[in-house]
């Protein structure tokens, strides 16, 4: 073909091209933070986890109720949260006086509260510790893990947000490292800024952790009735039972009125 013949080519397809563009944009919709319920979320997809940090995560955890029965918990990425697991699905499960009485290896039987949250206190800081050596090797899921470990505690954010951008930079589409970016947002008081990261995350991977997080920024917003259908929405997708447990709680507090506390 001769370059007068392309040019007429490239002429004749281009409206069509501007025509095709404009289609899609137009199905893709207004992409601002702002909430639409039937955009706000995508379709689920399954985290991809590497085996190291897999390993590194791995805790179990056991509770007992006064008859005896037993209720493991875990995996889970902290070993406080595999405890309070545990105990919280004794609870669901109709059991009774429930009580953790093992974390990994380590048996809680006969200890006192002390000596229990002195266990409980050596694992985490181990998994600290080995979660530090595995983000200085590169390894962009234990940056997330630790960067998420303080900030579900707001404390060290300003660590938490080194470690972050950190996984970022390796992994800047991967929804669950954008989700602990948010909630780093959402601990500082960035709620605006936390809320587009949140929107973006929906998106993409609408897990009900990544839901409840978008909830509770909207709450500390004030967008109560965002909140609510949100939290409703968390609660379909699946919870685990300690979020279950406070998603529950946050859509009690939003129906008595008291729902416009950051949690």
């Amino acid at each position: 073909m001769t370059m007068a013949g392309s040019e007429r080519l490239l002429k004749s397809v281009m409206p069509l091209a501007v025509m095709v563009m404009a289609s899609v944009l137009v199905a893709c919709g207004d992409t601002a933070p702002k909430w639409e319920p039937q955009s706000m979320f995508g379709t689920p997809a399954a985290p991809g986890i590497d085996d190291q940090y897999l390993a590194m995560a791995d805790f179990k955890a056991m509770a007992r109720d006064e008859a005896g029965k037993m209720y493991p918990a875990g995996p889970n990425a902290t070993v406080l949260g595999a405890v309070e697991e545990a105990v919280v699905l004794c609870q669901n499960g109709g059991g009774t006086g429930c009580k953790a009485v093992r974390v990994g290896l380590t048996y809680l039987e006969g200890l006192d509260r002390t000596a229990i949250d002195a266990a409980i206190s050596s694992y985490r800081d181990t998994l600290t510790a080995e979660a530090y050596q595995a983000a200085r090797a590169g390894n962009a899921e234990a940056a997330n893990w630790l960067a998420y470990h303080y900030a579900t505690r707001n404390e060290n954010l300003g660590e938490a947000e080194r470690l972050i951008r950190a996984a970022m930079a390796q992994q800047p589409d991967n929804p669950n490292i954008l989700d602990t970016y948010g909630l780093i947002l959402f601990r500082k008081g960035a709620y605006a800024e936390a809320e587009e990261v949140f929107v973006a995350v929906n998106r993409v991977s609408p897990s009900a952790e990544h839901i409840a997080h978008f909830a509770d920024n909207a709450l500390a917003m004030g967008k109560t009735d965002m909140a609510r259908a949100a939290f409703l929405r968390a609660l379909d997708a699946g919870p685990g039972p300690v979020l279950q447990q406070q998603i529950q709680q946050r859509l009690l507090s939003i129906d008595l009125g008291n729902g416009n506390t950051t949690p």
